[in-house]
């Protein structure tokens, strides 16, 4: 009678692992979760009418992501997890305290830890000092703004297991020093936002909420001296709608809302042809009743302010499309204002991939001194643009990466050439300058040699290789 209950147990198992299979013909899941990739359903044959050998590779893909009651399944394990174990079934998502949801990405940031180097964050500032300096020789002015991570204002429901911090020091805190010292135009959101009483981020969400929005975008534009609506003669309407991103990737299939205020800014502005949601890569707008134009470079952070900037600004480009031609776009927007919105958790973007443009060019330079270093040059077909080259020089440690930086070519007939150029960092934290030249400008066979330039106080220092010096 045991071995019958047994397999009856295990019919039963068999059975119930058997029902989401079975039920995908019929109601498979057809929405993505999260941030996920939709995936089609893979055919047998290529468009060449050869077999499809990753065929089976490709439907188990396809299967992971629409078996039926995956959403519910997922929910239910997240449920048990969040509530009795107190931690999350998904990487992205850390379960805090009180309902509390985090992004992952930002619990380095909260507890201090894998901060940037003193030279990535002076890289960092150098890279926005050449987009301001290039911003302003096409006649926009520019501001750049970082929205502060949730757990950094909100750290008290973070759960208990990482609430050891490493060190007291927040790439926040290094980029505000910077920056201060700096003659870049930025503007401290991080400043404004703590000393508010409200709690403005969402509880099951990764940003602020609207109201969080507004206090940002009055701030902003305050800044700049733009003249625009601050919301205050309407004021808002609060509804129990909001379904945050975090949840919706913990648990997709629970109906959980949360409270959000909304403010009347419709009907101030259109979209233009092809928007779908304030989550497009590349959004454009117009506002008859406003005055001068906008770009905004921007993250996710940016999806509220869109209806606040908007309504701003006679015409608005705001994009998501990293890293962006700067040169093309100029061209194709003629803005008068121009902001890189980055939240704290993305200031490395900066160095990884920032905004690019044919660097400008020294027409003479007088090296007061030359210096041998172990160094390496390249020029590279870009990967963002066919219409550009890029120069490419590891910087050695003796380089202050807050000096000015050129990459120098001298051709066949003893001509020099001197671009300016942006630091990018590798995995290593190693610091490479990037000087992009207009590909129709520039051919490689016709240099002889390459060499590092420093600026300093009008005193340039020239790095030649070891091997040319040898």
């Amino acid at each position: 009678m045991k071995k019958v209950w047994l397999s009856l147990f295990s019919i039963l198992c068999i059975g119930l692992c058997l029902i989401p299979s079975l039920l995908t013909f019929v109601i498979p899941c057809g929405e993505t979760i999260g941030n996920e990739q939709e995936t089609a359903l893979p055919s047998l044959f290529s468009e060449d009418k050869s077999f499809n050998v990753a065929f089976l590779t490709q439907l188990g893909e396809y299967f992971e992501k629409h078996f039926a009651l995956r959403k519910e399944a997922i929910t239910a394990d997240a449920l048990v997890q969040s509530e009795v174990f107190r931690v999350s079934n998904v990487d992205s998502v850390t379960v805090g305290s009180d309902g509390w949801l985090y992004y992952t990405s930002t619990v380095d940031d909260c507890l201090g830890k894998n901060t940037l180097s003193d030279r990535q964050v002076s890289a960092v500032v150098h890279n926005l000092k050449m987009i301001e300096d290039y911003s302003k020789r096409r006649g926009a002015e520019f501001l750049f703004t970082s929205p502060p991570n949730k757990n950094t204002l909100y750290p008290e429901h973070m759960p208990y297991y990482l609430s050891v911090k490493t060190s007291d020091i927040h790439n926040r805190d290094l980029l505000n020093a910077a920056l201060a010292k700096s003659e870049v135009n930025y503007y401290n959101l991080y400043d404004l936002f703590k000393d508010q009483d409200e709690t403005l981020y969402l509880k099951r969400d990764s940003h602020w909420n609207n109201k969080g929005a507004l206090l940002a975008y009055n701030g902003i534009l305050d800044h700049l001296g733009k003249s625009h609506d601050d919301f205050s003669s309407e004021g808002s309407i609060r509804r129990k709608d909001f379904k945050g991103d975090l949840s919706r990737m913990l648990y997709p299939a629970l109906h959980d809302t949360e409270y959000n205020d909304y403010y009347d800014t419709e009907g101030r502005y259109s979209y233009n042809e092809g928007f779908q949601s304030v989550e497009d890569n590349l959004i454009t707008t117009t506002c008859a009743d406003a005055a001068s134009t906008l770009y905004m470079y921007r993250d996710s952070f940016s999806n509220a302010l869109v209806p606040f900037f908007a309504s701003a600004f006679e015409k608005a480009t705001f994009s998501k499309g990293f890293a962006v031609d700067l040169d093309k776009t100029f061209s194709e927007t003629q803005t008068d204002v121009y902001i890189i919105e980055l939240v704290e958790r993305n200031i490395d973007w900066l160095i990884t991939m920032p905004p690019f443009f044919a660097t400008a060019q020294l027409t003479y330079y007088q090296p007061s001194e030359i210096k041998s270093a172990d160094i390496t040059f390249a020029a590279e077909d870009c990967v963002y643009s066919s219409a550009y080259k890029i120069l490419t020089a590891a910087l050695p440690e003796e380089v202050d990466p807050s000096s000015s930086l050129y990459i120098s070519t001298e051709n066949e007939d003893g001509s020099k050439k001197a671009y300016e150029a942006f630091l990018i960092t590798d995995d290593s934290g190693a610091l490479t300058a990037q000087a992009y030249v207009k590909a129709e400008d520039f051919s490689d066979s016709a240099v002889n040699g390459y060499s590092l330039l420093t600026e300093t106080d009008h005193r340039y220092t020239e790095y030649v290789s070891l091997d040319r010096s040898s």
